[in-house]
């Protein structure tokens, strides 16, 4: 008996081609930029590429036996991801207020502490090795503009 149900690669490919086409889109309606300077449409373009050339990939693979139904977490995972979205739901909530050091630190112990629950202060300090090289990456390396917040003052 066959099973008429969508395969899970099958519906992971066709989301990831239709993300990818929007992302061109959006990328298009973007300024171009300057020449050998590209603009903000230039990422989403690519990655649009990318992601449509991967679907593709996944497409015209032959199909695993994986069902949609089997996407969806399971109780114990399912905790998992809620607590991942409300951190990240957070995140962005403070982001402005707090500042990028701090948000981003509160991300980072939040996640390490629940997916490792170890010692904190191996959380403490990976999470702020892990600002600090971010913040110099973006902040000094690329001069891109982060949220002060509260270290502002």
């Amino acid at each position: 008996m066959r099973h008429s149900g969508m395969k899970a690669d099958r519906l992971g490919s066709t989301l990831t081609l239709g993300l990818g086409l929007l992302l061109i889109q959006q990328g298009i309606n973007l300024p171009p930029g300057k020449e050998g300077a590209p603009g903000p449409g230039f990422f989403p373009v690519w990655i649009g590429i990318g992601l449509i050339a991967l679907s593709l990939v996944l497409l015209l693979r032959p199909t695993t036996d994986q069902k949609t139904r089997d996407l969806l977490p399971r109780k114990d995972e399912a905790f998992r991801v809620a607590w991942v979205l409300a951190l990240l739901i957070f995140y962005t909530l403070l982001l402005k207020p707090l500042g990028f050091i701090i948000a981003t630190f509160l991300l980072f112990l939040g996640l390490l502490q629940f997916y490792r629950r170890g010692r904190w202060w191996v959380a403490i300090s990976l999470s702020l090795a892990t600002v600090i090289g971010s913040y110099w990456l973006f902040a000094k390396f690329f001069e891109m503009p982060l949220p002060e917040g509260l270290l502002a003052l």
